[in-house]
């Protein structure tokens, strides 16, 4: 009997059992929560963050997609997408009420919502330039205005805005800060502002210029330093880029006797001291043509400090060496005075080159963001003329 048992047990534990099937993974769960309603005046942003909980999701990562209806200019009611993060930042030009739907898509699993912003009249009247001087300090450059206080040149050159004219920034570091009367909105999918500089001719070449943005997120009215960010165009992240770059400029010495050069253009090669954060020194050369022009804003004292981030243009002397005669290059896109000088907000990052999203940008700071010298042309350098809003409208 034992042994009959033993060979019992022994048949019966070689028997394969079935694996047990696989129970059906369950498809995700999307809940939301979103207030019914909202409402804001034109040109502010009112912030829709709804409460949205997913389960199942197995590591699966959702996509937002906001939509708003808007009327074509053909008549056309249509769905426009506005928004692709979780939380929107609304902001609108336009008087209505919008019907405002969020979707939330993880696999194939769709959940939606919807609210309605009333957006109200401010009673305010606005334009698309931005006419508002905010900050201007111009780098050395043969058409520096010889104002003596910064009060003075300020209100001379918000003067040269309010008439439409064109502010000489100098070359690199030199900038102008102007500021909207209105938000200028992150449309989505949109450029969104423009950056006009003085164009070039076959004789005159001048250089792209860098932009930074700022949203006024506290409404104080001022460009808070927390609030900058860099536009990173097409030459931001390349190898040739110096994030962080600074030059100090030396006021000249008056009673210098001028150094002379090789060259007849080269009238004071040793004219204007300037040193950079990079161990690098040097001088600007004082060119013939321009002999009796002070490049140098005294108002700024016997020295000051420009920073930014320094891109390379491309240069090539067209006279044999002679240096009279260059070709300036010029970058594809998100610089001003290039060929298609629109800007998206959607571009803009932080210090430390990541993306950020803005609704919008109330302060515009345009820049020189290049140095070098064009030989008997003098240094390379750019002239502002304005900033505007690309979708821009007065309609209520």
């Amino acid at each position: 009997m034992a042994c009959v048992s033993f060979n019992a047990c022994n048949s019966d534990d070689s028997k394969t059992e079935p694996a047990p099937e696989p129970k059906p993974a369950a498809d995700p769960v999307i809940t939301i929560k979103l207030a019914a309603e909202f409402a804001i005046e034109r040109y502010n942003v009112t912030e829709i963050a709804p409460e949205i909980t997913i389960d199942n999701a197995e590591g699966k990562t959702p996509v937002y997609q906001w939509s708003a209806k808007v009327t074509g200019k053909d008549g056309v009611v249509k769905d426009s997408i506005i928004g692709d993060s979780k939380t929107l930042l609304f902001i609108v030009p336009k008087t209505a009420v919008y019907d405002v739907n969020l979707k939330v898509t993880v696999d194939k699993i769709v959940k939606e919502a919807a609210t309605k912003v009333t957006v109200s009249e401010t009673g305010k009247t606005y334009t698309a330039k931005a006419s508002k001087l905010i900050d201007f300090v111009p780098a050395p450059t043969h058409s520096i205005y010889s104002y003596t206080t910064k009060d003075e040149a300020f209100q001379e050159t918000q003067e040269i805005l309010n008439n439409g004219n064109a502010v000489y920034l100098g070359t690199y570091g030199g900038y102008i800060v102007t500021a909207f009367d209105h938000t200028v909105i992150n449309a989505y999918g949109k450029r969104d502002f423009t950056v006009k500089m003085t164009a070039g001719s076959a004789t005159t070449k001048y250089a792209p210029v860098s932009i930074a943005v700022a949203y006024d997120a506290n409404k104080n009215g001022i460009a808070d330093e927390n609030e900058w960010y860099e536009i990173a165009g097409s030459e931001y992240y390349k190898a040739t880029t110096v994030k962080n770059y600074e030059v100090t400029y030396q006021k000249p010495n008056p009673a210098a006797i001028p150094a002379a050069g090789t060259a007849a253009w080269q009238y004071d090669t040793a004219y204007l001291p300037w040193k950079d954060n990079k161990n690098g020194s040097g001088k600007i050369t004082k060119t013939t043509a321009r002999k009796f022009s002070n490049y140098y804003p005294d108002w700024l004292g016997d020295s000051y400090t420009l920073k930014g981030t320094k891109v390379t243009v491309p240069i090539k002397d067209v006279s044999d060496g002679a240096g009279t005669a260059f070709n300036v290059g010029t970058f594809e896109w998100g610089y001003g005075g290039i060929k298609d000088p629109s800007i998206d907000i959607s571009w803009a990052v932080d210090k430390e080159g990541k993306k950020v999203h803005l609704p919008g940008v109330d302060f515009v700071k345009v820049y020189v963001s290049s140095f070098a010298e064009l030989g008997a042309n003098g240094p390379l350098t750019s002239i502002f003329e304005e900033v505007s809003d690309l979708n821009f409208t007065q309609a209520k």
